[in-house]
């Protein structure tokens, strides 16, 4: 098999799945519990909980895009693109993850404001390094469009996994030991399962189109306007994300009597997400990877509002919708890495420029904003309802406040950002054709001319 034929090994696909885990369960403590530790541990303000999480983002405006853009000029001696960040990566991050969760015992509050400050810009500043490198590994490990959804239906696998285990998990941890020893013991298990893709997976095949050299400032604008598919895609993801709050944990306090429920919720969603697990390469293999995404939208929608009206008197109801949603959020996860993909091989196609460092970079940035906006929407809801940790329950506007934010405005986000979504038109079938084309292996007129429709 030549290198321009070459897929993935088994060897490489479950080392790229464990560096996702590692990442996947630093990324669920901080995006679950952080605030929640903030809140109700470190006592820290709403106001200001709100203002650490969104000025955080506008410094990840600056640091995603500079990293993006460092990304796509600097080539290390090695020859390798995006392992030595990941290597790093795996070393910064579980350090920074500790440091984190190591504010609560500071006596002064404006001493402890500032070391979450500080604490927080490190762990993000580190976050940043890791995400773009890892979304773009997968483009210089094989050539096949089919073999990198794999990739990432590993990469999903690793994931979703980090994400159930620490649901589990971490609630019990932090409830018996603190969220100190919790930061360290799951930067321990992030370090060591994160450094496996630094020894085992290969990075092998570079476009010819990126090894000429490297684009300009302007060029990359170029680039990103005239990227019509990718700009619909993150127009979706900004306006369903931000469009949200991140209340699971205190809608399980507080609505449902029982912290502990987000693990009861990661329980039961998985044997639905095994069973999505080992259906997702017969569905990704029949549909496209929007028309998935599409549906699995759609119908998460649904779900939120059918809980939303049911009401959290039923418990029971409750945790396994909310499992649902959980599942139907595995196909959408899984697809999310590898759509920028495709978008990265027809802005190559469309303008000869390629640039995985940007693009990722700005699926970083916006994961980020949407944390941010979900955190500072949350924040927002406690604070006018008069929240108060110290309190045995909550009064009955805070109450139904938590419920509402935690089912109906994902359910809005969703709804409005469809629009975006059903813009997007990119069939898998013919993003092969502009890989081949990108590759050298067909000429651009041969791609066009089996092309399933004609694209902006």
């Amino acid at each position: 098999m030549s290198r321009e034929e070459y897929k993935s090994s088994l060897k490489e696909k479950i080392p790229y799945s464990m560096y996702a885990f590692g990442q996947g369960i630093v990324y669920t403590l901080v995006s679950q519990f952080l605030m929640f530790y903030y809140t109700d541990y470190v006592f820290l303000p709403e106001l200001v909980v709100s203002a650490i999480m969104f000025g955080g983002k506008i410094w990840d405006g600056v640091n995603d895009t500079l990293f993006g853009l460092l990304m796509d000029k600097i080539r290390f001696k090695s020859g390798k693109r995006f392992i030595p960040y990941l290597r790093l990566s795996a070393v910064i991050i579980p350090v920074s993850t500790v440091l984190l969760f190591s504010v609560e015992n500071i006596e002064h509050m404006g001493l402890r404001i500032t070391a979450a400050i500080l604490t927080y810009v490190f762990w993000d500043l580190c976050y940043t390094i890791s995400d773009a490198p890892m979304l773009a590994l997968p483009t210089v490990m094989t050539t096949s469009v089919k073999d990198r959804s794999t990739l990432m239906t590993f990469l999903g696998i690793g994931g979703a996994a980090a994400m159930a285990l620490s649901a589990i998990v971490i609630p019990m941890l932090f409830k018996s030991r603190g969220f100190f020893v919790t930061g360290l013991a799951v930067g321990a298990v992030s370090f060591v399962t994160m450094m496996m893709v630094s020894v085992f997976c290969k990075e092998r095949f570079y476009s010819q189109i990126e090894n000429n050299r490297a684009a300009t400032l302007k060029e990359t604008w170029k680039y990103l306007k005239t990227n019509h598919y990718l700009l619909m895609f993150y127009c979706y993801r900004l306006v369903s994300g931000i469009i949200s709050a991140a209340m699971l944990v205190y809608m399980a306090k507080w609505c449902l009597g029982d912290e502990g429920a987000t693990g009861t919720i990661a329980v039961y969603s998985m044997p639905m997400i095994i069973v999505i697990y080992l259906m997702s390469p017969f569905i990704l293999k029949k549909f496209d990877k929007i028309t998935v995404y599409r549906v699995c939208t759609v119908l998460s929608a649904v779900m939120y509002l059918v809980t939303y009206l049911i009401g959290y008197q039923n418990k029971t109801f409750v945790l396994i919708a909310m499992a649902v949603i959980a599942a139907l959020a595995i196909l959408p996860g899984i697809v999310m890495g590898a759509i920028p993909q495709d978008c990265i091989e027809y802005g190559t196609f469309k303008s000869g420029i390629r640039k995985e460092g940007i693009t990722f970079a700005l699926q970083s940035f916006i994961s980020k904003v949407i944390a941010a906006f979900a955190s500072v929407n949350a924040m927002l809801i406690l604070h006018f309802t008069d929240y108060d940790p110290s309190l045995t329950a909550q009064s009955d506007t805070t109450t139904s406040a938590i419920w509402t934010g935690t089912l109906l405005l994902p359910m809005a986000g969703m709804l409005l950002g469809l629009v975006f979504l059903f813009a997007y038109k990119l069939k898998d079938r013919d993003v092969q054709l502009m890989s081949d084309a990108n590759k050298g292996k067909i000429t651009k007129e041969e791609a066009l001319s089996q092309m399933s429709r004609e694209y902006r």
